[in-house]
């Protein structure tokens, strides 16, 4: 009777006990910038948001379900939880009918190969049940099961990384632009390295499109605009207000947003001013480490290898000019994975200028937050802020980036304004503000110019390289070209040209296929 007794509240636990898939230990969970998971036995595949954090432990699971304040009906395969905004979601496989739920959940489910996938969403509390729903769905729809089941993780950032170190900016963004997403933050990371690599290719209408919908985001403050129009300095004010107060300091960091060429040509349009008044280091945050030191050597020019931001033809140009003026490069970007990345940043600046050169002076280009003076409310400190501090530096701070959605109210190419007139610590966490208007359109280095037209049936990126960065006819391949942009079939365009030296000049098609090269003799004048 005792015997039959144990038999029979096993029999009770056994059937009260929590049910896990036979296939759970399975599953794999792969990490790159979301979380993929994927069981190869049921030919599952499926993606989430990378806060997510999943429960590998058979054990562990057995405890989570038990303590769940609801029933699971079929067999869990997944669990996976978050904090930030709280709520846990299960998935289920089983050969039932689809179970039902308390309302107070959230459950999609589909029948596949006589398969029922559920996926229950709990929220924990009651301020994430929109996320959670958001969330869930954006998983349901990324789910794949049976013979197409995904077996090769990708993302977005791995376009990037493949065309890291190529010029060919149009094929990138084709790629790019042909990505899939399956949610919103999928969808902004695929804008921001669209913009980027149509950023690249100098004035066209991918880039103009994906800029107005970057720029969509951003509000105007009325109080702000009053202000602007009331004391924005305009014209060759703008050189004159920044040069007359650099000549006061021994170091002027401007920043720039990485989706607008046109930041770096107001630092090239400062170079020569800035020079004559003793100014002698460019230091650069897109440098690649120790790529400064290559700069710095004799007859060295841009590559594809200097910086991937340094890529595009702006920041090159920008390079070459400081060249031919006697800058000395600084490579200034933190690589020590222990240090805090504004520190890091801060010592390498001071270390590889101030402390060889106390009397040097000293230009930065730099991200954008990276030149605040002034900590955050959360006391974040910034490179500029911890420079100043720990050397008693006083930099010239000029911000590009914090106004920028401002920029159309103005019709001159520049427009300047005292950080004083506002009242907001942030826009006063740098001593002036620019608005930085300026076309990133056609480069106009030389007064000569070379008429080029597509004959091709396509749209094609069309790159030119100076001859004296060219060793043969294949080389461009590790080259920056000091132009390009996208020509519509059909289309003419006049091409800027150094009628000194040979120009070769390459075009692509989307996919990256070789159109047309040529090289453009001194005497050469026009192609069609």
């Amino acid at each position: 009777m005792q015997k039959l007794l144990v038999i029979t509240l096993f029999l009770i636990f056994i059937g009260c006990s929590p049910k896990i898939s036979k296939q759970f230990e399975n599953n794999q969970y792969i990490r790159n910038y979301s979380i993929h998971v994927i069981n190869d036995s049921l030919q599952i595949y499926f993606k989430s948001p990378a806060d997510i954090t999943y429960t590998t432990n058979k054990k562990e699971l057995q405890k989570i379900i038990r303590n769940t304040n609801f029933r699971l009906k079929d067999s869990v395969l997944v669990y996976g939880k978050t904090d930030d905004p709280p709520y846990e979601y299960f998935v289920t496989v089983s050969k039932n009918s689809k179970q039902n739920y308390p309302k107070n959940l959230i459950v999609l489910d589909t029948l596949i190969n006589n398969q029922t996938i559920q996926f229950v969403g709990n929220s924990l509390t009651k301020s994430s049940n929109k996320t959670l729903e958001i969330d869930l769905n954006t998983i349901f729809k990324s789910l794949e099961v049976g013979k197409g089941y995904k077996k090769d993780i990708s993302s977005i950032m791995e376009v990037v990384k493949k065309y890291e170190s190529s010029n060919k900016f149009y094929t990138a963004l084709n790629e790019i632009n042909e990505f899939p997403t399956y949610n919103k933050q999928e969808e902004w990371s695929k804008l921001q390295m669209a913009l980027t690599f149509s950023s690249f290719l100098g004035k066209n209408e991918i880039y103009e499109t994906n800029l107005k919908k970057l720029e969509s985001r951003s509000k105007q403050n009325d109080s702000i605009s009053a202000i602007i129009r009331e004391k924005i300095a305009t014209n060759n004010d703008v050189i004159d207000t920044i040069i007359n107060e650099a000549k006061k300091h021994k170091i002027v960091m401007i920043n720039e947003n990485h989706f607008y060429p046109n930041h770096r040509t107001l630092v090239s349009d400062l170079l020569e001013n800035l020079k004559e008044i003793g100014y002698n280091y460019l230091a650069l945050e897109a440098l690649n480490d120790k790529h400064d030191s290559i700069l710095n050597s004799n007859n060295s020019y841009p590559t594809l290898e200097t910086g991937f931001y340094t890529s595009e033809q702006n920041y090159a140009n920008l390079i070459r000019k400081a060249k031919k003026l006697g800058f000395k490069f600084v490579a200034y970007e933190n690589v020590d994975n222990d240090k805090n990345r504004e520190i890091g940043q801060a010592e390498n600046l001071y270390d590889k200028t101030f402390k060889i050169n106390p009397n040097c002076k000293v230009i930065v280009l730099a991200g954008i937050d990276h030149i605040l003076e002034k900590p955050t409310n959360n006391g974040k400190e910034w490179m500029a802020s911890i420079f100043k501090t720990k050397y008693n530096i006083d930099p010239l701070t000029i911000s590009q980036t914090h106004l920028g959605s401002y920029r159309n109210q103005i019709e001159s190419n520049y427009g300047i304004i005292n950080s004083h007139f506002f009242n907001n610590k942030r826009l006063t966490s740098v001593d002036y503000l620019v608005l930085n208007n300026n076309s990133n359109g056609k480069i106009d280095l030389f007064s000569s110019s070379f008429s080029y037209k597509n004959n091709s049936e396509s749209d094609v990126q069309i790159a030119l390289f100076y001859g004296t960065e060219i060793e043969n006819k294949y080389d461009y391949i590790k080259k920056v070209p000091y132009f390009t942009t996208i020509i519509k079939s059909g289309k003419k365009y006049e091409l800027s040209i150094d009628s000194n030296q040979e120009i070769y000049l390459y075009t692509f098609d989307k996919n990256g296929k070789l159109i047309d090269n040529q090289v453009i003799s001194p005497t050469k004048k026009n192609h069609e």
